[in-house]
């Protein structure tokens, strides 16, 4: 049986490896970005290609 692969949670294990809070990473990421945005990344199953 294939495993899928969570994308939104790698991007919060990423992120969590780094300490750094769901705010800072929207900073990082530019003005369009704020902490629910981060939020939503984190429980997508699969992220487009676009954001990544």
């Amino acid at each position: 049986m294939e495993q899928k692969i969570h994308q939104g949670k790698n991007v919060k294990r990423f992120r969590e490896m780094l300490n750094i809070k769901q705010e800072a990473l929207a900073y990082d990421l530019g003005e369009e970005w704020n902490q629910k945005k981060i939020s939503l990344l984190e429980q997508k199953d699969v992220i487009e290609d676009n954001l990544l």
